[in-house]
């Protein structure tokens, strides 16, 4: 009976003392200040569209004063929801350090593809499908889509460009546009052989090769992958016997058939 009760007693005595010691180390929490901002970016998609002054100033606009406020006191869900909602950000974290560190980590957003629209309008699908604004301070190299396209910025900023829909009254172009970015990327070959995709007046895809004078006619995104490794047969077949320069459009649009106009 005495153990028992000995014992109980040395359970209170220790869970008393974690208490005292979790309630010393949160008074300690709350009255360590932010010493420092530490602010990190990922470059390693090679991207520059966000710069540390970018994002000290939204820390900065979002509280008054950071260095030598309690770090307790800054609301890290709210910065991180502030600076991930930048539109070339794809993501980011806060932490705070015991030492009084606040470090803010951020991943950019890549780009597949620029879309230069009829109006003169730029912006940027990236690798998710989201749409991004230009930036005044950065421009990424990328592929290039040009030619008979609608779409603005402002009507397709909030799509996604892998589940836009098109209707009877207006013809997006943006899902075919990053239909072929993605596959393009992917494929080294052909991300370091082509360099523009243009849509034309009939509303088909065209391809501008870096190496070549000539257009590749796609139609449009259906069996890509068939087309794109026909192309490729003919490429290292065809082009390589005749030269590279030898016709002015080849046109992939019929099955099993690569149609070719001599310059």
């Amino acid at each position: 009976m005495i153990k028992k009760v000995l014992n109980i007693s040395l359970w209170v005595l220790c869970s008393l003392g974690f208490l005292l010691i979790l309630g010393f180390v949160n008074y300690s929490q709350d009255q360590v200040v932010c010493e420092d901002i530490e602010i990190n970016i990922d470059h390693s998609n090679g991207n520059y569209f966000v710069e540390k002054e970018d994002i000290n100033a939204m820390v900065y606009h979002e509280i008054d004063t950071v260095v030598g406020r309690p770090i307790s006191a800054i609301n890290s869900d709210r910065l991180e929801y502030k600076i991930s909602n930048h539109p070339s950000v794809a993501k980011a974290e806060i932490y705070k350090i015991i030492n009084g560190k606040l470090i803010i980590d951020v991943k950019q957003r890549t780009p597949i593809v620029r879309i230069f629209n009829q109006q003169g309008e730029s912006f940027y699908i990236d690798s998710t499908g989201r749409i991004m604004p230009p930036s005044p301070n950065y421009t990424s190299r990328v592929l290039i889509a040009n030619g008979f396209i609608q779409d603005s910025f402002i009507g397709v900023h909030q799509e996604n460009a892998r589940n836009v829909s098109d209707t009877l009254e207006t013809r997006s172009y943006i899902d075919e546009v990053f239909t072929f970015a993605e596959f393009i990327r992917k494929d080294k070959f052909w991300n370091a052989q082509i360099e523009q995709l243009y849509v034309n007046k009939d509303f088909e895809i065209e391809l501008i090769p870096r190496v070549g004078n000539h257009r590749i006619v796609f139609g449009d995104a259906l069996s890509i992958k068939e087309k794109f490794d026909k192309l490729k047969v003919f490429y290292f077949k065809g082009l390589n016997k005749t030269g590279w320069n030898e016709y002015s459009i080849i046109n992939l649009k019929y099955a099993n058939q690569v149609v070719c106009t001599k310059r």
